[in-house]
């Protein structure tokens, strides 16, 4: 594992007085989750450890019934009805065994999840933008996909494709403009982050675990929104080396410093996604740089990862502006979605705003042992939160 640290040279704006109206817009943020945990696949530390982690990851995904949980993720947005939503995690699998018949062995685990939700959604939504974020095999690789070796003969036997994207979708009767959003790493409507983790030594070269965010303009009640969708990274991606966290507070530094030049009077900003971070982070030391400012904290102050500030105004979690006591966790169930109650202690998936709304109703929905699947299975390792939002 490695990682990359770069930061970008971010001008500040001046901070703006905005003006507050009626008006209500409806979002939600949904983890639709792979089917696996990759944490092995990451931190595999040679290329036999990388092929075994990739064959039990396969494993998972098939035995977790991505068909069915996305009928139940599906049936949570109809429900709510949103009018946007930022769904992350949204994987492409593939497989190609040159005629052998071996991706059967996982052939559950093949499927676009993307395809399975719109299906699902039935007309009710369109994709609105999408940001490609993992891809394997990498750009450039000349094989159909990522070679899979089942048996030790040394000749692949599956060739396996993986997309991961997040995506924004708009209800049928919102007209939603992607943002071309200021980056050095364009992907599709939205950017990849500069700053990555990385797997070495695959059998296809090294693998940037990419990450990204994208966002839509719209008008609802007469009002203009800008509306983002990000998937930060996990916090230590490389346990062995703690420094790693940088990753993902980079991310979000070059997220708000992207969005502080959107900020204005005229235009609410809405941020959701699973940002892998919560209000109960703290600081973290850097021998060289000081006190690391995680994702959650600088969202709520506004500033880069070292606390400096780079928007004009700090931003809102929706969370703490409704009515009620109750904590909110979003993460996460076990890999295999199996356990009885829910695990859920920690609040990840966020909405945050700026203005601050004037008023709240705030949802965590898939939580509850009622909205486990046929299987048994819970629809998500996350939970969705959905948000009414009145300015």
């Amino acid at each position: 594992m490695k990682y990359i640290f770069v930061l970008a040279l971010i001008v500040l704006f001046p901070a703006a007085s905005l003006a507050k109206r009626d008006s209500d817009i409806n979002v939600m943020t949904q983890n639709q989750y792979l089917g696996a945990d990759l944490t092995a696949v990451v931190a595999a530390p040679d290329p036999f450890a990388f092929n075994f982690s990739i064959i039990m990851a396969l494993q998972d995904i098939a035995s977790n019934r991505t068909p069915e949980r996305i009928q139940a993720l599906a049936r949570s947005i109809s429900d709510k009805q949103p009018h946007l939503v930022g769904l992350q995690e949204m994987f492409s699998f593939g497989c190609n065994d040159l005629g052998s018949g071996a991706c059967s062995l996982f052939a559950p685990a093949f499927s676009d999840h993307l395809a399975l939700t719109m299906a699902e959604l039935g007309g009710r939504y369109e994709v609105a933008a999408e940001v490609d974020n993992l891809t394997l095999p990498p750009a450039g690789f000349p094989f159909p996909g990522l070679p899979v070796f089942l048996d030790p003969d040394g000749v692949p036997d599956i060739f396996v494709t993986v997309l991961d994207r997040d995506v924004i979708l708009s209800r049928s009767d919102v007209d939603a403009s992607p943002v071309a959003f200021p980056c050095t790493k364009p992907s599709v409507d939205g950017c990849n982050y500069q700053v990555v983790a990385s797997v070495e030594d695959t059998p296809v070269g090294d693998i940037s675990i990419e990450r990204g965010f994208v966002g839509v303009s719209t008008q609802i009640g007469g009002d203009d929104y800008l509306f983002v969708n990000t998937h930060l990274e996990v916090q230590n991606p490389d346990p062995s080396e703690p420094m790693s966290a940088l990753i993902q507070a980079s991310q979000a530094t070059q997220l708000i410093g992207t969005l502080s030049s959107f900020v204005s009077p005229a235009t609410r900003i809405l941020v959701v996604g699973d940002i892998n971070s919560s209000p109960d982070d703290p600081l973290f030391p850097d021998p060289n740089a000081g006190p690391i400012h995680p994702p959650y904290v600088q969202l709520e102050n506004g500033t880069d990862l070292f606390g400096t500030a780079i928007s004009p105004l700090s931003y809102s979690d929706v969370w703490f502006l409704r009515n009620g006591r109750d904590a909110g966790f979003t993460c996460c169930q076990l890999s295999d979605l199996s356990n009885p109650t829910t695990l859920h202690d920690e609040r990840i998936d966020v909405i945050f705003s700026i203005p601050s709304p004037s008023r709240v109703k705030a949802n965590v929905l898939g939580d509850e042992p009622s909205d486990r699947t046929a299987s048994d299975l819970w629809p998500s390792d996350h939970s969705s939160v959905s948000g009414e939002l009145e300015f």
